[in-house]
């Protein structure tokens, strides 16, 4: 048995039935859709067995984004910027490139880029191993005794969110608002599941992503912890408020456990699967 049981995760439906909602929507995306799996805050939800943030969209990876978009738009989706709205259930749906194998990114990696252009490597590093490394999981979404929704789909495990939250959490145009719940929902996962599974999570990720995903980890935990903490208590997400320098110092012994697998010899550049 694996660490996630019988890979069944139980929610409970929030007031406002915006988990209900995410779900349903998820249930009804049609069979033919390319390879995906569900990762942002619906996810992080998941793998933290508690509906902490009350959200109207969700997240997911997917190889083929622009055929996944054709595909629901013409089931009647409306196109967005970055996905489409299914408008029925008044969500949206976040659509995010995983396309390019790990191996062509491995290679992009040892050309002379600039910081831009790493930074858009890294985010298709993440949503490509977030994608490989997905588990199928049965979400039941429940209103008192009874279910409210439920879906079976792969979702990204523990270690993959804390990857793709901490890219968004360093980027330099994100709004100080969303970057604390980026950081937030990192320092949850890492406190959860515990700075080991996290790093095993991510024991397979190649290694220029692990390098990348290790600077990120000691900027956010460590280096600029004083700056992170304030942002966190300028946030409005319950709980939030609570967490100061010291916890968040904690959660950056996830960095030297990474060091290991990071090592150029024992690392290589394949797949997941081949590592």
């Amino acid at each position: 048995m694996s660490r996630f049981g019988q890979r069944s995760v139980a929610l409970a439906a929030d007031a406002r039935g915006f988990v209900v909602r995410s779900v349903r929507s998820l249930a009804a995306l049609p069979e033919e859709l390319p390879r995906h799996a569900l990762v942002g805050g619906l996810a992080v939800m998941v793998r933290l067995y508690e509906a902490h943030r009350a959200t109207t969209d969700f997240d997911e990876v997917t190889e083929a984004r622009e055929v996944a978009i054709d595909l629901l738009v013409s089931r009647g989706a409306e196109r967005t910027a970055n996905g489409v709205l299914l408008a029925e259930r008044g969500v949206r749906l976040d659509l995010m490139d995983a396309e390019t194998d790990v191996a062509t990114l491995v290679a992009l990696a040892a050309s002379d880029l600039d910081e831009e252009e790493r930074r858009a490597l890294q985010l298709a590093f993440v949503c490509r191993y977030a994608l490989e490394t997905a588990v199928s999981t049965d979400i039941i979404v429940l209103e008192g005794d009874e279910v409210a929704a439920r879906v079976a789909i792969p979702v990204a495990v523990a270690g993959s969110l804390v990857a793709m939250k901490l890219h968004a959490a360093v980027a330099p145009d994100r709004p100080p608002p969303k970057a604390a719940g980026d950081a937030y929902d990192a320092y949850r996962l890492i406190r959860a599941w515990g700075p080991s599974v996290v790093a095993a999570d991510l024991s397979r990720a190649p290694v220029p992503m692990l390098h990348a995903t290790i600077d990120q980890l000691r900027c956010v935990f460590d280096e600029e912890v004083d700056r992170t903490a304030h942002r966190l208590r300028s946030a409005s997400v319950p709980g939030i408020a609570a967490v100061d320098v010291d916890d968040l110092l904690a959660t950056s012994s996830v960095a030297e456990l990474l060091e290991a697998f990071a090592a150029e010899d024992g690392a290589g550049g394949g797949s997941p699967a081949g590592r």
